[in-house]
């Protein structure tokens, strides 16, 4: 996952604020602040917004998109920009910026600040990967990375009005400009780019959405004040932060039965399970793209001997083999789903996959078929130190061996970019260039391609797949055409094709939990990904 805050146990502060609320002309009405108390507050400093867009509750309220999402990820309306428009081709997209926008500082949000921050954003380490493929896709960008011209010959301002010109397809440029923030430039002045996360700026950054910064105090709480300027509604509460990582907090739970958590969210089935009874709270479950699954590495072994999981028939034995539905049922607490492919349930997945039900007959059938040898061992890994991976591990292991399959299990650490995904110097014939059988490892998309592209020959990160001419079509057809429908249907048939299979074994998608307190009168309208940004209308709930 990309995470650049390390975990630290947050201290919870009793403060009397005050702050400047508004109603929504931004006038002062003290008599109506309230606070709403969150976590997802910053440790060390404030992670940039162009790495994990709306991880952390401060992310999703102090910076400004130029195109605002719906809550299902899908480019609805302007938010920065009054309009856009995306040529029928798309090899054009125009931007014409609000008149009424401006930074925390009071200063005007400029159309330069929209290109220098696409511009510097490209030459950071800390860029989002579907940002990233969505400004490659400018034109000029490649004379600009290789340090041939000063910017973006695709990128064009005149007054409001932004004209970026692509010069090949960009699938995911409308859910890009959802995401990605500017940031004022001025306050950048002479930092390196490679530098970026580390520049003043991050211990207390001037945005443009509905809440500014009051106070910080790292590793302790953070004020979040309206920003009375805001264009659309200016909120008549502050916002109080304790300190954690955006989506595992280890004083959630007590946080909440104290009263000290309005609004949050969790991945953590412990965390349901102590909370699901709590009066004081709702709990929601928001189905969203996060997949676990085993990585299986199908390259010939660093001495030349043939991968044992290069045969489909193989990969397919372990799936039946596997009773995820018990699994969900036993460790889970009924949490999970049970996965059939990459892509979780909804309008993006084809209908009529096989759900590999539970059947140790037919898996041992397809071992007998492949040839399989019981003496060999599959070497598997995993990166997760929490209690439940090693049970989850124990009853997958159990379940193979039922099955005549012997597996060992083993927790990686330290380098996992090498460990787990260093792709081979040759990816058609390899031989691998990590030393594992199967990973256990989690997909947490923002786009559909974020699922797939890794599995094309010539990814960096294609450390497990080898070439395969069928599937690199597939994957090329998703990438062809900026049209949703288009890139549906190409997906619909990559989504079979990866089910019959199995270049990696989906297990189970992962929910998230929102958490809401009674405090909350009006909130949310529709739920979306939380780790994400999206429609939500924050500066007008109504805390009581």
């Amino acid at each position: 996952m990309k995470k650049v805050i390390s975990c630290v146990i947050a201290a919870v502060m009793s403060l009397s604020l005050v702050a400047c609320g508004g109603n929504k002309s931004g006038a002062s009405n003290e008599s109506e602040q309230k606070i709403m108390y969150s976590n997802g507050g910053p440790v060390e400093f404030f992670e940039t917004p162009w790495l994990n867009p709306g991880s952390y509750t401060y992310s999703k309220v102090l910076y400004d998109h130029l195109i605002e999402a719906d809550a299902d990820l899908k480019p609805s309306k302007g938010e920065l920009a009054k309009e856009y428009k995306l040529s029928d081709d798309g090899t054009e997209l125009v931007f014409d910026l609000r008149d009424d926008i401006y930074w925390h500082d009071g200063e005007k949000i400029t159309s330069q600040d929209i290109k220098w921050s696409i511009e510097y954003s490209m030459k950071t380490a800390v860029a989002n990967p579907v940002f990233l493929n969505t400004f490659k896709a400018i034109k000029g960008s490649e004379d600009y990375l290789a340090g041939k011209a000063q910017e973006l010959s695709g990128i064009v301002i005149d007054g409001n009005k932004i004209t970026i010109t692509f010069d090949k397809v960009a699938p995911d440029a409308l859910l890009t400009f959802t995401q990605f923030a500017p940031l004022p430039e001025k306050y950048f002045e002479g930092v390196d780019p490679l530098k970026f996360q580390q520049a003043e700026y991050f211990q207390n950054p001037i945005g443009s959405g509905p809440f500014k910064v009051e106070e910080v105090k790292m590793n302790d709480y953070t004020t979040l004040v309206p920003f009375d300027k805001y264009y659309d509604g200016v909120a008549n509460y502050t916002i109080h932060l304790t300190p954690s990582p955006g989506d595992s907090d280890p004083n959630l739970v007590n946080n909440v039965k104290s009263g000290l958590l309005d609004y949050g969210y969790t991945k953590s089935v412990a965390d349901v399970k102590a909370l699901k009874d709590s009066s004081n709270v709702k709990l929601t479950q928001v189905d969203v793209r996060y997949t676990r699954l085993f990585y299986v590495n199908k390259f010939n072994k660093a001495d030349g001997t043939k991968s044992p999981l290069a045969n489909p028939k193989v990969r397919q034995a372990i799936k039946y083999a596997i009773d995820m539905k018990t699994i969900g049922q036993n460790l889970f607490d009924d949490t999970i789903i049970p996965a059939n492919s990459l892509t979780p349930n909804g309008a993006d997945k084809v209908e009529g996959l096989n759900n590999y039900d539970f059947n140790p007959e037919k898996a041992k059938q397809l071992l007998a078929e492949a040839n399989w040898d019981p003496n060999y061992t599959l070497d598997v890994v995993y990166y997760y130190t929490d209690q439940l991976t090693v049970d989850l591990m124990t009853s997958i292991q159990s379940f193979l061996k039922d099955v005549g399959i012997k597996m060992n299990f083993r927790l990686v650490e330290g380098d996992l970019a090498t460990i787990l995904w260093k792709a081979p110097d040759d990816q058609v014939n390899g031989p691998s260039a990590v030393e594992w059988d199967m990973a256990y490892a989690a997909n947490a998309a923002l786009s559909m391609h974020e699922y797939y592209d890794r599995y094309k020959t010539g990814s960096p990160s294609n450390s497990h797949t080898p070439a395969d001419e069928t599937l690199n079509k597939l994957i090329d057809a998703t990438n062809s055409s900026m049209n949703p429908e288009d890139q549906k249907k190409a997906y619909f048939e990559l989504q079979k094709y990866e089910n019959e299979n199995l270049f990696s074994i989906p297990l189970y998608y992962q929910p998230i939990f929102l958490i809401e307190s009674n405090r909350i009168e009006t909130g949310i309208e529709k739920y979306g990904n939380p780790q994400f940004n999206y429609d939500w209308n924050i500066q007008n709930w109504k805390i009581n």
